[in-house]
């Protein structure tokens, strides 16, 4: 999301906590209570769409490296194997179209790889009774197969997960706009509360205000040793929302961490360090101002070993 959206985001979920707050005044007004689930329902979809929008692809650019680096290892054992056989038998054209080496592979792009794996599988099949006396069985040449049907169905992942990413944006923008109309409408509808319940209604407008916030931090934290008030490093922090992890976090060297965006709420914070006692502490994330959480660990006592 854009710090615009986070900003509004933030609003939209104090106003749905409003709402539901005070939802028994809003019984007999059945068009408050149809906004209240359009408001629901749609930030249900806000929040889908962040995930997808939040996918990192970097994680299916990897898979496609690893799968491509297994499919060219393949082939440069079953290519040298026909090579060899091929300069048994005296076919120098065999010879020549198999001379492959990891260097090659490397430098190819997806689609020249694609296509010079096909190659050396179809020349594998041509010639697979006469391989197996080189090391290249038919369940080699099926493992092969395998690895480029993988490396294949790979090609092509990161883009497409690019585009779903765009997609998601796209219909952020959507969303949003579909929610402050929302707003609009809820806005007349609390109007009629300004004089009959002034303080529900200022309740609201407090509520519906919205806090422009860039690209600051959002919690900042620093976890010390409780013997030696020092910072702890590799302290794994764990954000539990609803008994749903969040976000996971580990302290830096001094001890210190920084989130820019956490969704407004009241976490668990789990702290975990080997050595040292597990600590859980409540963190109560307004989303509209930087919250500074601190703690110290303490060591683990050790075990003593049982008299004899």
């Amino acid at each position: 999301m854009t710090s615009k959206q986070s900003s509004i985001y933030s609003m939209l979920r104090r106003v749905l906590l409003f709402l539901k707050k005070f939802s028994d005044v809003f019984t007999a007004l059945t068009v408050m209570n149809d906004l209240t689930t359009e408001l629901e329902t749609n930030l249900s979809e806000i929040d889908t769409f962040r995930e997808q929008q939040a996918t990192d692809i970097t994680g299916l650019r990897k898979q496609k490296d690893v799968l491509r680096k297994t499919a060219y290892q393949k082939a440069v054992e079953i290519s040298h194997a026909i090579m060899v056989y091929a300069r048994m038998i005296g076919n120098e054209v065999l010879a020549n179209e198999m001379y492959y080496n990891e260097s090659d592979f490397k430098r190819m792009s997806d689609n020249e790889l694609d296509t010079a794996l096909g190659v050396v599988y179809k020349s594998a099949l041509a010639n697979k009774d006469k391989l197996t006396a080189y090391g290249v069985t038919a369940e080699k040449i099926t493992d092969y197969k395998a690895a480029i049907d993988a490396f294949k169905a790979a090609i092509g992942t990161p883009k497409g997960g690019t585009i779903d990413k765009k997609q998601s944006t796209d219909q952020l923008a959507v969303l949003f706009d579909t929610e402050m109309a929302t707003i609009d409408k809820i806005d007349l509808m609390m109007d009629m509360f300004k004089f009959t319940n002034p303080a529900l209604y200022n309740e609201y407008q407090n509520n519906r205000k919205i806090i422009w916030f860039s690209g600051s931090l959002m919690v900042n934290g620093f976890i010390t040793d409780a013997a030696t008030g020092e910072g702890l490093p590799g302290v794994k922090m764990e954000f539990m929302l609803d008994q749903t992890l969040v976000l996971e976090k580990t302290t830096g060297v001094a001890g210190g961490m920084n989130i820019k965006s956490l969704d407004p709420g009241i976490y668990m914070v789990n702290l975990t360090k080997i050595g040292y006692v597990p600590l859980q502490i409540q963190l109560n994330v307004p989303g509209d101002n930087l919250v500074t959480l601190t703690a110290s660990m303490t060591k683990e006592m050790p075990i003593m070993p049982a008299r004899q």
